[in-house]
């Protein structure tokens, strides 16, 4: 029994050895190499409101791989025009010497304090759903009426099924509105009821515009019933 074990060590040693060995011959094969990413860090946050007119100036940011201060290394892509209301993105890319991208992007918001048309930010509830920070905009049809890209408050096309008009699906309730004083209703016809996914046409009920804060607010109706209806909240 003791000679079996001696010999069972011995040939465990054994084995232990060669993999040693092996392991020695192969010292620089199979290995992963470690590389550091750079992090991209946004002054002033991935949103930022600008008055239209005026002049828009980057927050700032920063890049660190490692320990490393490679800001230096970073382009930024896109651009903003003040002179027009919207979603502007900025993309900020920085590339570390293995190759890897990192990148980081920013949402200029030009909005129009004095102005019905803007963008907006929009909160939207419908049951038990809730969405916040939904792009939305309201231009000016020269006409007297305006243009709102989607009526529902983005809780269909941003906030439930984003992307989807990528493969055909319309979750986008484009309509007119009319702004008399503070009310803000539909103007003449139904819109685009029969356009969208739903097909079931939408209201305006109960819309107010208050001018001092840029707020509007409304219930956008199935059909004109209030009790089956999105709430819906765009801020400037």
């Amino acid at each position: 029994m003791k000679i079996m074990k001696k010999s069972l060590i011995c040939l465990l040693a054994g084995a232990l050895s060669l993999v040693s060995l092996t392991g020695c011959d192969k010292d620089s094969e199979g290995l992963t190499k470690i590389t550091t990413y750079a992090v991209i860090d946004l002054d002033g946050g991935s949103l930022v409101k600008v008055n239209k007119g005026a002049t828009f100036t980057d927050p700032g940011f920063t890049a660190i791989q490692g320990t490393e201060d490679v800001t230096a290394n970073v382009t930024v892509s896109g651009n903003v025009n003040t002179a027009r209301c919207g979603f502007y993105t900025l993309t900020y890319s920085v590339v570390n010497p293995d190759g890897f991208p990192a990148t980081a992007s920013r949402t200029v918001m030009v909005v129009d304090p004095d102005n019905f048309a803007s963008a907006y930010l929009a909160s939207c509830k419908y049951g038990s759903r809730s969405y916040s920070g939904l792009k939305i905009m309201i231009t000016d049809n020269g006409d007297g009426t305006y243009a709102i890209d989607d009526l529902a408050g983005g809780l269909y096309c941003q906030g439930r099924y984003p992307g989807y008009e990528a493969y055909g699906y319309d979750f986008w309730y484009d309509d007119n509105l009319k702004l008399d004083g503070s009310t803000v209703t539909l103007a003449a016809g139904m819109g685009s009821g029969t356009n969208w996914y739903w097909k079931e046409p939408l209201d305006c009920l109960n819309g107010t515009y208050d001018a001092e804060t840029g707020t509007v607010t409304y219930l956008a109706a199935f059909s004109g019933d209030a009790d089956d209806a999105i709430s819906v909240t765009l801020t400037k």
